[in-house]
């Protein structure tokens, strides 16, 4: 299959085959082929899927879906057991490229019912196009073979559909409400799916590494956040992690052929990420370079410019100025981004109209654009010119293509209604989604060809009117319009033309015109009024001008007239200088007669005429104390644009340009008498002068059947042309003087201005004089004051020294005391510190002393538990003599007394012995006890207090030396 597609494709390329548009065939279960044209898919639902599409009364709304119920959304074989039947289209001719128009229609209740497109894709081979629209039918067209065919499944709410890299027929489609689904669109089978994010789906981008599977990563862009996902499981491998509180996310996606992706955030910055760390890796700020590049730009030299709008369109301006309110300044200035084909580049789009080019390597700024009347929401490269070619949608819903190599070739793709587009992988189609509910495949290769041949062609009409351009002259009046022209636009023909369909066409209104009044097209006369400039109460007036078209503030500030104001008329000068010069000097002949007051001749004729016609009317204005100027000058004066809308004030022109000079006094009369009924029903004045300054309705064809009904009937004596002169053109070569106006008048003005001229100068030069000598004695009362106000800062300033110096004295007097005080405290501080140094060396040396006592105590404890030992033994080797010298004492006496007689002295002795050793053992330590206490009563009470420890511990251990000493003598005795 796929080598059968790349061999066709091969064989027959699609930018060059017939273009496929198949307009208004009902596509039917019989149909076996269509005749070309305009795909309209027209469907006779069965009673199951009208119960399924009852909703859809508004399929404009974003909520006319419907929703996969929960057996639908987990089956992964066909929705529908019937068969894909795929029905024949056929590619037609086209020149402008629109190959194929797409559209969705449906019968509701009798009528048809056009279903929006929702989201549209070429496949990875370029030879198919997948069409969802918002109801969630799958359309599939096969360029190749010429057929398209309806799936069995539904992918309700789409928002997003792409080729899947994985495979070949396999599309990733992702929805309003964050869910994905893989379909099998040759099948008819839904794949994998599962929730991913909250938000619709607005990116899709994939790594080059999918042919490992657990990194097979997709980066998708759900509203405000981003997640990788994995392509084989649609399951969420990591998510994005930024301050929301402070940055909003823009842009999401993989940089081509990499492992790496960008982040733009709402702060004009662009974050490229790694993939394995998920950590940044640089960081540019595009908007930043970009004003550093128009700063640092040398003068003289100026970016490239793109503009759609030519300098002669001025009736397209208002369609192409992009309105801010469409847009959120605070989410930054960056639109939209594409990449080149090579992926070398990046392209993005700002909201202030500028094109910035990227190296995608280092995030440099190479390239800048500016586009001066629109700007681009959607961008996208053609692949071949290698980065030269950009299609785009404007912000005005345009489909634009433009050559960056030469900014003056654009070409418009479509007009209106372009809502998204989307470029095959080879570049050779391309799709745009429009508002009306279709989507239009082009070719780029006719389009290519087009923008080719619009260049060629504008590049042979430089060169043919290659010439100095001082002023534009005028190539449809007088000696610039050739025979031909001159035969076919013949008053009289034009007359019956007008007559016929009371006004002229609007395409060659300005012909037709210029034609009427003979415009000579005076160019060098013309350019030599030019330079004269401006007269200073025309620059006054024209600061309150209220005009919000640019171009024609221009123009009436130029040509200075109400025509001008009120008439959309090109920009040509010349041709509008000499249309209301013609009209001064014919039709307003009598305007300016008592100038600046209106023109009371001229309106007098209204007034006999509308007297004559109409006395009752007249009646009436006289008794609300109306007069001529106010029902007939408001009306002359505004050349009637405030009471008719657009398209009849034209018609209106039409016809006093076709007639004679007089015509508009029998137009202000007919106006009156059509408007008549209305008007005596006024209750006031102000309502009647109110009513003139009002668009109210009027029949513009009877107004003129009665203007001129009027003229054939009007009396030769209330006539205006016993007033005014008949038609005459502006001769050729010459702009003959217009002097119907107060010139007695205006030279007594000019004399008077004169004089009062003279007598203001003379009066300035007095100024000026008294204004010398003012100076002067201002400038000596100044030196006065100045020299006043020296001497007085001067005291000012020794009195100030001398406070100052009282000031430091007293400070240092201050400072004096503080020393001293100072001094006092450091003093203090000393001895408090010494005392604190002294106590500190005592504890040290009473810690020492308490540690060597505790080392003596602990010898002394050893050396009486060896002696109480010893002592022991002696006692026991002591009583054991005893008890065996009393054995042999009594075994010896025991025929003799009892023992206690014989024994009872020496018992005693040894009692008083003992009691004697006792004594003066007691004598002994009392003896040590008082000597050192006496001595040492004037030390410290805690040195006391181990000093008698000392002596008690010495009293033990002279006690132990004494009771030794009287155990070794009773020993020595009994032995």
């Amino acid at each position: 299959m796929d080598g059968l597609v790349k061999s066709e494709i091969k064989k027959e390329d699609i930018t060059g085959i017939p273009s496929l548009t198949l307009h208004g065939i009902e596509i039917t279960q019989q149909q076996d082929a269509l005749d070309g044209g305009e795909v309209d898919f027209e469907e006779d639902l069965t009673e199951e899927d009208l119960e399924l599409e009852s909703t859809f009364q508004d399929v404009d709304t974003e909520d006319s879906d419907v929703t996969l119920t929960q057996a639908e959304s987990r089956r992964s074989l066909p929705l529908s057991d019937v068969p894909m039947r795929k029905y024949p289209f056929k590619l037609k001719q086209n020149e402008f490229g629109n190959i194929l128009t797409v559209h969705h229609t449906v019968k509701e209740a009798g009528q048809q019912l056009r279903i929006q497109i929702a989201a549209c894709c070429f496949n990875e081979l370029s030879n198919k196009l997948v069409v969802i629209d918002k109801r969630g039918n799958v359309f599939v067209f096969d360029f190749v073979h010429k057929r398209y065919w309806r799936l069995g499944l539904r992918m309700p709410k789409a928002k997003l559909i792409r080729p899947s890299p994985l495979h070949t027929s396999d599309y990733i489609v992702g929805n309003k409400v964050g869910h994905l689904y893989i379909i099998d669109v040759d099948n008819s089978i839904l794949g994998a799916h599962g929730e991913v994010g909250s938000d619709p789906l607005e990116e899709l981008s994939w790594s080059n590494r999918l042919q490992n599977p657990r990194s097979a990563n997709a980066l998708m862009r759900f509203g405000g956040e981003a997640v990788l996902v994995n392509l084989h499981t649609l399951e969420v491998s990591h998510q994005l992690d930024f301050d929301e509180s402070r940055y909003t996310l823009k842009f999401a996606a993989f940089l081509p052929s990499s492992d790496q992706f960008f982040i733009g955030f709402s702060n004009d910055s662009l974050h490229v990420w790694s993939s394995h760390s998920l950590g940044t890796l640089r960081m540019a700020q595009p908007i930043k370079a970009r004003n550093r590049r128009l700063r640092l730009l040398p003068a003289g030299e100026s970016i490239p410019q793109f503009a759609l709008r030519s300098p002669d369109e001025s009736d397209f301006e208002d369609d192409l100025t992009f309105d801010c309110q469409d847009y959120d300044f605070a989410d930054g200035l960056l639109l939209g981004f594409c990449f080149t084909p090579d992926g070398n580049k990046m392209c993005l789009s700002t909201l202030d109209g500028y094109l910035l080019v990227l190296s995608v390597a280092s995030f440099d700024l190479e390239k800048l654009y500016r586009l001066n009347d629109f700007i681009l929401r959607q961008m996208a490269f053609l692949a071949q010119p290698k980065e030269r070619i950009v299609f785009g949608v404007t912000a005005r819903n345009q489909a634009v293509m433009l050559d960056l190599s030469n900014t003056d070739h654009k070409l418009i793709v479509q007009r209106s209604n372009a809502i998204s587009l989307s470029l095959s992988r080879d570049g050779k189609l391309l799709s745009v989604t429009s508002l009306c509910g279709e989507v239009n495949v082009w070719s780029t290769c006719r389009l290519f060809n087009a923008l080719q041949a619009q260049t060629r062609c504008l590049n042979q009409m430089k060169t043919t009117f290659k010439q100095p351009k001082a002023l534009p002259l005028c190539s449809v009046a007088g000696g610039g319009m050739n025979q031909e022209l001159r035969h076919l636009l013949k008053p009289e023909r034009l007359r019956a033309m007008l007559k016929e369909y009371g006004c002229y066409p609007e395409k060659y209104r300005f012909l037709i015109w210029t034609s009427f009044l003979e415009l000579p097209c005076n160019g060098p006369q013309f350019q030599a009024l030019i330079k004269l400039g401006p007269p200073l109460m025309v620059r006054n007036q024209a600061k309150k001008l209220k005009i919000r078209n640019e171009a024609q503030r221009r123009l009436v500030i130029k040509i200075w007239s109400s025509l001008a104001q009120w008439c959309k008329l090109p920009k040509n000068s010349l041709v509008c200088f000499e249309v209301v010069a013609t009209l001064v000097l014919n039709h307003f002949q009598l305007w300016f007669e008592f100038h600046p007051l209106p023109p009371s001749n001229y309106l007098a004729m209204c007034e006999n005429i509308l007297q004559h016609c109409d006395a009752q009317l007249c009646k009436f204005y006289k008794s609300q104390e109306i007069l001529a100027k106010d029902y007939a000058w408001s009306l002359l004066s505004t050349a009637f644009s405030e009471v008719l809308e657009e398209q009849q004030w034209l018609s209106l022109w039409d016809n006093i340009v076709s007639e004679q000079p007089w015509f508009p006094v029998f137009l202000v009369v007919a106006y009156n008498l059509i408007h008549r009924e209305v008007i005596i029903r006024l209750p006031d004045k102000r309502s009647v002068l109110s009513f003139f300054h009002e668009q109210n309705p009027v029949d513009i064809g009877k107004l003129l059947s009665k203007a001129r009904r009027l003229i054939a009937k009007c009396e030769l004596a209330l006539h205006p042309q016993r007033f005014m002169q008949r038609f005459n053109a502006i001769p050729k070569g010459v702009y003959p003087k217009f002097l119907k106006y107060p010139s007695e008048w205006i030279e007594q003005q000019e004399e008077q201005t004169a004089s009062l001229m003279k007598h203001n100068q003379e009066m300035d030069a007095r100024i000026r004089h008294l204004e010398l000598e003012e100076v002067q004695i201002m400038e000596r009362l100044e030196n006065g004051i100045k020299q006043e106000e020296h001497t007085r800062r001067l005291k000012e300033m020794e009195k100030l020294y001398q406070d100052t110096i009282h000031r430091e004295e007293e400070r240092i007097t201050c400072q004096r005391k503080m020393l001293l005080t100072y001094q006092m405290e450091v003093r203090r501080r000393k001895s408090e510190v010494i005392t604190k140094l002294q106590e500190s060396e005592q504890r040290r040396k009473v810690m020492e002393m308490e540690k060597d006592i505790d080392l003596l105590m602990h010898g002394i404890e050893r050396e009486r538990r060896r002696h109480n030992q010893q002592m022991q033994l002696a006692e026991d080797e002591i009583r054991n003599q005893e008890m065996e010298l009393i054995a042999q004492r009594y075994y010896s006496d025991s025929a003799g007394a009892p023992l206690a007689q014989k024994y009872y002295d020496n018992i005693q002795k040894l009692c008083t012995q003992r009691d004697q050793l006792q004594q003066n053992l007691r004598d002994m330590t009392m003896e040590h006890l008082r000597t050192p206490a006496s001595a040492s009563a004037q030390y410290n009470p805690q040195l006391v207090d181990i000093e008698n420890s000392i002596l008690e511990i010495q009293r033990e251990f002279t006690e132990i030396i004494t009771t030794e000493t009287t155990t070794r003598g009773c020993r020595s005795n009994f032995s």
